[in-house]
């Protein structure tokens, strides 16, 4: 038709088969606890960050220093795959903060292994799924249940996507530059009620995992501690046989 040899689209009316979507997982509660009570230290930050923040991994392991606010509890993503993702600005939940803030440097990569940069996960990853004995989870699961989580304690579609850098095709700049800061504020403090909420209710429930522990106050215990046994693991998790790099 380009080439002005045929006339019409004999192909234009075909229907196409619609893709089949295929269900993603969400973590629940119980299965956070465990993941997070096994979970190497630097690979616990990289989890809190994703489940806390729907940042992907990417963007999640370039993270600099520069582009956090601890004054005004709030970050800019440094780097994104999509331009609507790019410099995007997501505050911070209670836990998140509290592991940045005790944890603040002026430069550099947030999170790192021994002060080096981490270029892979997927080893530590998939050990610790083992040891938690929870069902298996692709990494990138955690952003769906940033976004699941979201929508549950009442935020509205243009907001999770605002909050998450979605790209759609669509002209992001225009669709997204109106949610401003006060409500993206708004809806990590929704978010944050409704997680303290459900996990005071496992509390209660009596928890595998939280039946003798203390909670800070906010439904979570303090997963940030670095005497934690899970220390022990991160010489497990470097299948290379290398101490000094995680996987």
């Amino acid at each position: 038709m380009d080439e002005g040899l045929l006339a019409t689209n004999s192909l234009s009316r075909v229907p196409f088969v619609k893709e089949r979507r295929k269900p993603r997982p969400v973590m629940t509660f119980g299965e956070e606890a465990q993941l997070l009570e096994v979970a190497a230290p630097h690979l616990r930050a990289i989890i809190i960050a994703a489940l806390d923040t729907g940042m992907r991994r990417g963007e999640i392991l370039n993270q600099r220093w520069e582009h956090v606010d601890l004054a005004r509890e709030l970050l800019s993503v440094t780097k994104s795959k999509t331009v609507g993702g790019e410099a995007r600005e997501i505050p911070f939940t209670r836990r998140l903060f509290d592991h940045l803030n005790a944890n603040r440097q002026i430069s550099g990569l947030v999170f790192t292994f021994n002060g080096r940069p981490i270029t892979r996960i997927k080893t530590a990853w998939k050990s610790a799924i083992l040891r938690a004995k929870i069902r298996y989870s692709r990494f990138h699961d955690l952003r769906h249940t940033f976004n699941t989580r979201l929508m549950e304690a009442g935020v509205m579609q243009e907001v999770r996507k605002a909050l998450m850098g979605h790209s759609s095709g669509e002209d992001v700049h225009s669709r997204y530059t109106h949610v401003e800061l006060p409500v993206k504020r708004e809806a990590i403090q929704k978010l944050q009620e409704w997680m303290s909420h459900h996990n005071s209710q496992l509390n209660q429930k009596g928890g595998d995992i939280h039946d003798s522990t203390e909670s800070d106050g906010r439904g979570f215990r303090q997963v940030f501690d670095t005497k934690s046994d899970s220390t022990q693991t991160l010489d497990k998790e470097d299948s290379g046989g290398s101490r000094t790099r995680p996987n």
